[in-house]
């Protein structure tokens, strides 16, 4: 996972780095124009333009961690205080006729993949709102701090 996130963060910044690769004058004063009337946009919204990805990327890792702790348990381990073999100790017992009935399903396990995969999107999603916004995160010991600057 952390792979992931690495190889991700080269792709955003090394994007930005081929967009800022030298280009003829005439094009350069295109885009010029083209950043003033974006910036003129993002104040009047106060959103820029990853605002919205971001909040779709951060819905989607809170989903994908919920569902990794509810519906898409696993069946090799066990939560909470259970031995590792707990479900399929229970699974077992289903063939005595006594425990045919037994509800195996509250032992399985959560999937961790998926919680921590969605926790990465979603905090990821999370930076995308934070650096598009008019909002700054500063990371102090003990503390994290969110600045939002209204202009008026």
């Amino acid at each position: 996972m952390r792979l992931l996130s690495v190889l991700f963060a080269f792709v955003l910044t090394g994007t930005s780095a081929i967009a800022q690769q030298s280009q003829p004058i005439q094009a350069s004063m295109e885009k010029t124009a083209a950043a003033v009337g974006t910036a003129q946009q993002r104040a009047e919204s106060g959103r820029g333009k990853w605002f919205w990805p971001g909040v779709a990327l951060g819905a989607a890792g809170v989903t994908t961690a919920i569902l990794g702790l509810t519906v898409y348990r696993v069946e090799d381990s066990s939560t909470g205080n259970a031995p590792p073999s707990a479900y399929q100790a229970c699974v077992a017992q289903r063939i005595d006729p006594i425990y045919a009935a037994n509800n195996c399903d509250a032992l399985k396990g959560k999937n961790r993949r998926l919680l921590w995969s969605g926790a990465a999107i979603g905090a990821l999603g999370a930076v995308m709102i934070i650096g598009s916004a008019d909002t700054n995160a500063a990371v102090e010991p003990g503390a994290i701090r969110l600045l939002h600057s209204v202009r008026f």
